[in-house]
């Protein structure tokens, strides 16, 4: 079998609420869809990150990698990916995500010729199912009593597990998690995610203001991507206050490495679609097994979400942990693109039985959820206008 064309579709669609973090607001989601095909009509799907500059990473995929690809043995995915890496190590984490796309379809490939889904040939987790947390584009920075309505929401389905959104300033970010913490009880974590808004004071400050409320996670405190103060991160942990997670802005195994030796995380985060594909998230799932860390994997609603799924399922059971979901509905991405939308029982993901990724993808779908132009998100600059106005009025 020889891969003989890799062709890439941009996606998005309109949230039908405007979304307002830490960050800014959101008023779209995209999806960076990969397919590989082959002389053998087999063609693998996955899905790279968008980076906040979906037809860049599209441009990486055409023009620097497909050339590294086409020709190849799609089985050999190892060496695939070290080619594709060798080649595009000077272009950082966008050629990283840009391989992301490539790898995950390769893996799909597999479990197509072979039969069996993606995360049997993982070597399986001995589970049919994965815990879910809400996660993604849900309980963001809003009103603290339409907060809570959404979170009470989301665990009367079933949902053991809810990631507020921060960021917003400390006073707020507090009284959220205390509404929340009221409403829904004590058999339920709560983790706040701050998007990366706090300096170290800030980070230190919320981190013992959260205490009382035990909460799960505190997630990616500091100023600018969390990949700059792995260092920090384990000064904080040092502190022994509230745990940390992240690990969702690091790509690959390498860049996973400090993270885990420095001790500056109880929970990371990565993601398929993220850190290179399926081929590093396994690598990072096992090194965090030998330093006893959990593994909660990042994920976005789409077809990285069934990658992620996979993923989640071959992590081994001592550090395997929740997986990010986004109940939210109406979502194309989720509901309607993905042939075999995943399914959730009691706030539990079920793992597809089906080869590969376990879905394919409808072509119908994926050309009415053509790209919208423009950024996903509207900067907040630093959150700190986002602080100082109404949320009703910044999310206008």
């Amino acid at each position: 079998m020889k891969i003989t064309d890799v062709s890439v579709h941009l996606v998005s669609y309109k949230l039908p609420v405007v979304w307002t973090n830490g960050m800014g607001t959101t008023t779209k989601k995209d999806e960076v869809l990969v397919f590989v095909h082959t002389d053998e009509g087999v063609t693998g799907i996955g899905v790279s990150y968008h980076g906040y500059a979906a037809k860049t990473i599209k441009a990486l995929i055409l023009n620097d990698l497909k050339p590294l690809v086409v020709g190849a043995d799609p089985l050999e995915i190892q060496a695939l990916w070290e080619r594709m890496f060798a080649v595009t190590v000077h272009l950082g984490s966008a050629a990283v995500l840009a391989m992301s796309g490539i790898d995950t379809a390769l893996w799909d490939i597999l479990g197509k010729v072979s039969n069996q889904p993606l995360y049997k040939l993982l070597g399986g987790g001995g589970t049919a199912k994965v815990p879910a947390y809400v996660g993604c584009m849900t309980l963001g920075v809003q009103d603290i009593g339409l907060l809570v309505d959404e979170a009470v929401k989301w665990t009367d389905q079933g949902f053991r597990s809810l990631k507020l959104r921060g960021g917003a300033g400390l006073e707020r970010d507090v009284a959220a998690v205390k509404a929340v913490r009221e409403a829904v009880g004590s058999g339920v974590d709560i983790s706040i995610d701050i998007n990366a808004r706090y300096s170290w004071p800030e980070a230190v400050r919320i981190c013992r203001r959260l205490e009382p409320y035990d909460v799960y996670w505190v997630e990616d405190p500091f100023d600018y991507t969390i990949a700059w103060h792995q260092a920090d991160l384990a000064k904080l942990a040092k502190l022994d206050l509230t745990p940390i997670a992240s690990g969702g802005n690091i790509f690959t195994a390498m860049g996973f490495r400090n993270l885990l030796e420095l001790g500056g995380v109880h929970y990371i985060q990565p993601d398929v679609v993220k850190c290179g594909g399926i081929t590093p998230a396994i690598q990072i799932a096992h090194m965090a097994s030998a330093q006893n860390i959990q593994v909660a994997p990042h994920t976005l609603a789409g077809l990285g979400q069934m990658a992620n799924l996979h993923f989640s399922a071959a992590i081994p059971a001592n550090v395997r942990n929740y997986l990010e979901w986004e109940p939210t509905t109406p979502n194309p991405m989720r509901e309607t693109m993905l042939t075999n939308p995943i399914k959730v029982e009691n706030g539990d993901l079920l793992l597809p039985d089906g080869p590969g990724l376990g879905t394919d993808l409808d072509m119908d779908v994926v050309a009415e959820l053509s790209f919208i132009e423009g950024l996903p998100s509207r900067s907040s600059a630093r959150g700190r206008q986002l602080y100082a106005a109404p949320i009703s009025a910044a999310a206008q």
